[in-house]
């Protein structure tokens, strides 16, 4: 089972559950239902649904009072959203020039809904961005545009 077949299958919500894991789990080696609840500001009872659900696609390891943890697969969808949403913060951060707050909003806004080509194209883009255009354009704030030369850059 790939991340990318299965994330499409999941809901934005039951996304966002295994993001938030994925987090948890990278910060204190495993989750607890109180943890994921506070998290997303969610019920604990809430969070127990979306567990057995998740179980049941084996995406989480998880039984009643016990931590939680996400299986091979369910870390590697994490994986692919958390890879998404950077590389939306960074395209709108560093290409576009939005602000850091605005930009971290927008990417995880957008990173459930992107498709894999459209993904696939912007990891492009912004790789050859950071390579090689970077250097050369830049977005400027002042002109609401990209500047060739940003030296050149009226003031």
């Amino acid at each position: 089972m790939t991340g990318r077949s299965t994330l499409g299958s999941l809901s934005e919500t039951m996304q966002m559950y295994l993001k938030t894991i994925h987090e948890i789990q990278a910060a204190k080696g495993a989750a607890r239902v109180t943890d994921i609840a506070a998290s997303l500001g969610v019920s604990k009872g809430s969070v127990t649904v979306a567990l057995r659900a998740l179980s049941e696609r084996e995406l989480v390891n998880y039984a009643p009072y016990d931590v939680i943890t996400l299986t091979e697969s369910g870390c590697t969808i994490a994986e692919e959203l958390d890879h998404r949403y950077r590389i939306l913060r960074d395209f709108f951060f560093t290409v576009l020039g939005i602000g850091e707050e605005k930009a971290d909003d927008e990417a995880c806004n957008l990173e459930h809904r992107i498709s894999a080509e459209l993904h696939d194209r912007l990891v492009g883009f912004v790789e050859y961005y950071q390579a090689c255009a970077r250097p050369k354009f830049r977005w400027n704030a002042q002109l609401s545009g990209f500047c060739e030369d940003p030296d050149d850059a009226p003031e």
